[in-house]
């Protein structure tokens, strides 16, 4: 079953859009067709504003890739760490919690933030998973400008 999800952001409606392209039989890509993707414009033009976690058969969750946007807002994660080494509790909770919903899931999601002007933000999380249908890595991409906030709850 596909969830249907909202998103706000044109450029991330574009990633969105680039990610379906690539979906198989099983509604999602494949680990193989991960590298091809992250090859694309779109997503290339988001690399400040995004990370790729690699979920290994054995230990924990690690990041791949971090943009330098992201290193900003979660102090001290860098690429190649585990997500059990974010010092602080509520960080890795933070962190934790939307990559483990899709795992669940096997879809993409989006989630938002609005209020304080200076923290808003939408990200969206897209999996690729191997021919078992396990997930394997997550590409999460952050718009922190993008969304005009009063046309989109017009």
């Amino acid at each position: 079953m596909i969830n249907w999800i909202d998103i706000l952001s044109p450029k991330l409606r574009k990633l969105h859009g680039d990610w379906i392209h690539f979906r198989g039989p099983h509604l999602m890509p494949s680990v193989t067709d991960y590298n091809t993707f992250a090859r694309a414009e779109s997503v290339d033009q988001a690399s400040d504003h995004s990370a790729s976690v690699i979920l290994p058969a054995e230990g924990g969750p690690l990041f791949k890739h971090v943009g330098p946007d992201l290193c900003a807002a979660l102090p001290g994660c860098v690429p190649g760490m585990r997500f059990s080494d974010i010092s602080s509790p509520a960080h890795r909770a933070a962190v934790t919690a939307p990559f483990h919903r899709i795992v669940s899931s096997r879809q993409p999601e989006v989630r938002r933030r609005r209020g304080n002007s200076e923290r808003d933000f939408e990200m969206l999380l897209l999996p690729f998973c191997d021919n078992k249908l396990r997930v394997c890595i997550i590409h999460c991409i952050v718009d922190l400008a993008g969304i005009d906030w009063k046309r989109a709850f017009a």
